[in-house]
């Protein structure tokens, strides 16, 4: 009795428009919310996540009931599975479909009563008031509308990096790469050293403090390495120990 009520409510749920009347279910599945505020963290492959070895930050582009589309730092094969976790949304996992300049489209594998219960919560974001009106985490820290840049290391090495949000003084970055405090980098065109590991990577203190008006810019890549930053080939490095099994991401 208990399944078959549920049922019957999840095809009433999805059976609603926003001002109530009655849609199609496919289509309500297939609207894809455009949501470019919300920070995530993701782990490529069937391996379990290892902060600063294969667990990377992210950027919502857009996400629906069926699929979402990220801004990242390290990107997957078509095919690759994705889990990730954002915030509002809670953890979603399925295969990479498609490759975009500055990330990926992953379709989610899941049932129906968690399709729909990631519909309601796609909804409730985009319908609150306060949407698309700010793109602060914290006092005078912003979300860069282009987080995907280039990070060069000490040694020269220039990686792709996703900028996870940044102050005139400082940034949050997210790299296929784990340097030590103290080690010297230019995120984009700004010289900085790290001063924090974190979970998805690590933060930096710009060298000298940045004009507020000019620092998104400047954490863009360099024009020279742009193109390299939107056509790097899928590099991945096996990260699995004796003992690993092909199951287990850690979010749930």
């Amino acid at each position: 009795m208990h399944r078959v009520f549920t049922w019957h409510l999840y095809n009433y749920v999805m059976s609603l428009g926003p001002g109530g009347d009655a849609i199609s279910v496919n289509a309500q599945h297939n609207k894809a919310r455009s949501i470019s505020s919300v920070a995530g963290r993701y782990v490529l492959g069937n391996q379990p996540k290892r902060p600063g070895v294969n667990l990377f930050a992210c950027r919502l582009r857009s996400i629906s009931p069926s699929s979402f589309a990220v801004a990242a730092p390290v990107i997957g094969a078509v095919g690759e599975m994705v889990s990730a976790s954002f915030e509002p949304f809670g953890s979603v996992r399925g295969r990479i479909s498609r490759l975009m300049s500055d990330g990926f489209v992953v379709d989610i594998e899941c049932d129906h009563l968690q399709q729909a219960a990631l519909a309601q919560r796609v909804d409730s974001y985009w319908h609150k008031p306060w949407l698309g009106l700010a793109e602060r985490r914290a006092e005078q820290r912003y979300m860069p509308a282009e987080p995907r840049s280039v990070i060069i290391l000490d040694d020269g090495t220039p990686l792709p990096c996703l900028v996870v949000d940044f102050s005139a003084i400082g940034a949050s970055v997210s790299a296929a790469v784990q340097p030590k405090v103290g080690d010297h980098v230019t995120v984009g065109h700004v010289s900085a050293s790290v001063v924090r590991i974190f979970d998805v990577g690590f933060a930096v203190a710009f060298n000298t403090p940045q004009p507020e008006d000019e620092i998104e810019g400047l954490l863009e890549a360099p024009q020279e390495w742009r193109k390299a930053v939107a056509v790097l080939p899928t590099g991945r490095i096996d990260t699995r120990e004796a003992g690993d099994s092909d199951e287990g991401y850690g979010y749930d």
